[in-house]
């Protein structure tokens, strides 16, 4: 049952990038593009300044959203753009990265998360989807872990009774 869990919610990141509620091909022949939509949280909270730098498969910029007073952001992406495409903030202290694997996602969150994840898929030996399919599942394991449900980290309350009390 936990392992049906886990591959559904690995499912839902990779192939969907969250909820799709329309297509995404929009406009003419020569106005063809992809729209990513999504929010933007750190440890803290929504961040609501910065930018989010879109870039293909090969590193290259393919456009930017300034983040003005508020954490959601949405970019259009050319059609003819290589996937993956990676999300990036620019202008926080702490390195937010997402990526997105299909065209057909339209929403991705960039989150500790999901940095997390694409840091995991890359020491695994790359961004393909098996990999962040595993780096998911790993992320999701090690979170449980590290909400202090299976450890001790995440005690709360008098230190002495932890343990069934010592003095």
């Amino acid at each position: 049952m936990k392992y049906m869990f886990q591959f559904a919610i690995v499912a839902m990141l990779l192939l969907l990038g969250g909820c799709s509620e329309s297509s995404n091909d929009k406009g003419g022949a020569a106005g063809n593009y992809s729209r990513i939509e999504g929010i933007v949280t750190d440890r803290d909270g929504p961040i609501t300044s910065g930018k989010v730098i879109i870039k293909d498969k090969n590193g290259a910029a393919i456009t930017s959203v300034t983040l003005n007073g508020d954490s959601r952001y949405s970019a259009d992406i050319p059609a003819n753009t290589a996937y993956p495409v990676f999300l990036e903030i620019e202008g926080h202290d702490e390195l937010l990265e997402a990526v997105v694997l299909d065209p057909m996602a339209v929403k991705q969150d960039i989150t500790p998360m999901s940095s997390l994840v694409v840091r995991s898929a890359r020491d695994l030996g790359g961004v393909t989807k098996e990999n962040m399919a595993r780096a998911a599942i790993n992320a999701i394991s090690q979170s449980k872990t590290a909400s202090g449900k299976n450890t001790t980290a995440g005690f709360k309350g008098d230190p002495t009774k932890q343990y069934g009390g010592w003095h």
